[in-house]
């Protein structure tokens, strides 16, 4: 099963060749409501400057736009847009419109590029992998987005169990949730910043909780 949370799953997905995404913008576009959209995957369009000293002005100019601008983008992450996974096109336009620096020679590119983000949002559900257990709650990750559950946002039924090893939430239906167990949760909030994507999550509801 690929989780809806798997990032090089949408990038194998991505490779496959995604709807166009919509017109250019100023800067960057806001998924709209003609966005292509699968799960918390967006393929929105996209901008970004990019220096190029006289000596990298050669044969292949396009290939090495391309190249420097995946390196540049992918696995960052903004508040607005959230996690790039990775960089599905670059429109020609940008390529061939470079603008002189007078006295240094560099030349300035502006790129536009469509690129697939993860961003997940408030009451969407995904699938996690625990990664450790505390008595306050547990810490899981889905791609880059890492979650916290309270035990407070558990079911009733579900207590922290001191004496296991490693340590664990079981309920009476012999059900446990440790580290490395598959989880699905529903989110309740998100922060998301230039230091990465984190979120506060439930299993308190129906079909939530271990895999």
């Amino acid at each position: 099963r690929r989780h809806r949370g798997d990032v090089a799953g949408a990038a194998r997905f991505a490779a496959r060749g995604p709807p166009s995404a919509g017109a250019r913008g100023s800067t960057a576009r806001r998924p709209t409501p003609r966005r292509w959209r699968r799960g918390m995957f967006y393929h929105i369009s996209m901008e970004k400057a990019l220096v190029l000293p006289p000596r990298d002005l050669r044969k292949n100019l396009k290939d090495l736009l391309v190249a420097r601008l995946s390196k540049l983008v992918e696995g960052t992450c903004s508040r607005r847009f959230g996690y790039v996974v990775a960089v599905t096109h670059v429109e020609e336009a940008g390529v061939g419109e470079g603008r002189i620096t007078e006295g240094t020679g560099d030349v300035t590119f502006n790129l536009v590029y469509n690129a697939i983000v993860f961003k997940p949002f408030r009451n969407e559900v995904l699938d996690a992998r625990v990664d450790y257990v505390t008595k306050e709650g547990f810490f899981a990750k889905a791609g880059p987005l890492e979650i916290f559950v309270s035990h407070k946002n558990m079911p009733g039924g579900m207590r922290f169990d001191h004496t296991a090893v490693p340590p664990a939430f079981v309920d009476d239906a012999e059900l446990q949730i440790v580290k490395d167990t598959n989880v699905r949760v529903r989110i309740l909030n998100t922060r998301i910043d230039a230091d990465g994507m984190h979120a506060v999550a439930s299993i308190s509801d129906d079909y939530l909780g271990p895999l």
